[in-house]
């Protein structure tokens, strides 16, 4: 096993390890798993939790710890590879077809009450960042510093044109988050 593959667990139980301990001590009830099946590309971590309503909210994660690297627009527009969103469109649809349903992996609730979140310590290049301010929720227990990028129709044309013909990509858009230059 690899240096660079032993980072990427260690990355992953520390992670798993700090939300375990955040939503202990706020007092949360709340479900984690990790490599979850049939989850695609957000598998690395799931987290159910129920919000001050009693409605479950759902946060699927994918890790990716980075030594010294950007992410960049164009691995973002890749059809293949590590940041590609097309690869994370189709773990979402992947995933929307799982709440409610009669399989055997279900997810109770709404898919409306759902964040995708890709989450590294890498940087985002100039061209990625925004300016909007990033309302995250509940979410927010799971920043280790770093910032929040939520897509934007103004900022990010290149995105939204590359996406504009599959079906849902502006539900998609709208629900993930990347959280990046976090910690390590």
């Amino acid at each position: 096993m690899g240096s660079a593959q032993i980072h990427g667990q260690n990355f992953e139980y520390k992670f798993c390890a700090l939300v375990y301990l955040r939503a202990t001590n706020q007092g949360q009830k709340f479900k984690l798993a990790s490599n979850v099946e049939g989850l695609g590309a957000f598998d690395d971590v799931f987290i159910e939790y129920l919000d001050d309503n009693c409605r479950k909210k759902h946060n699927f994660v994918q890790l990716k710890s980075k030594t010294t690297k950007r992410v960049t627009m164009e691995q973002l527009l890749a059809k293949k590879g590590e940041f590609s969103l097309r690869k994370y469109y189709e773990s979402y649809i992947q995933i929307e077809e799982k709440f409610n349903s009669s399989e055997e992996v279900k997810i109770e609730g709404s898919i409306d009450e759902s964040l995708f979140i890709l989450y590294t310590n890498a940087d985002v290049g100039k061209n990625l960042q925004s300016n909007k301010v990033t309302d995250i929720g509940e979410a927010e227990f799971l920043m280790t510093g770093g910032t929040v990028l939520q897509f934007n129709e103004e900022e990010h044309k290149a995105i939204y044109e590359h996406l504009k013909e599959l079906p849902k990509h502006r539900e998609f858009l709208s629900r993930l988050r990347m959280f990046y230059s976090q910690a390590d």
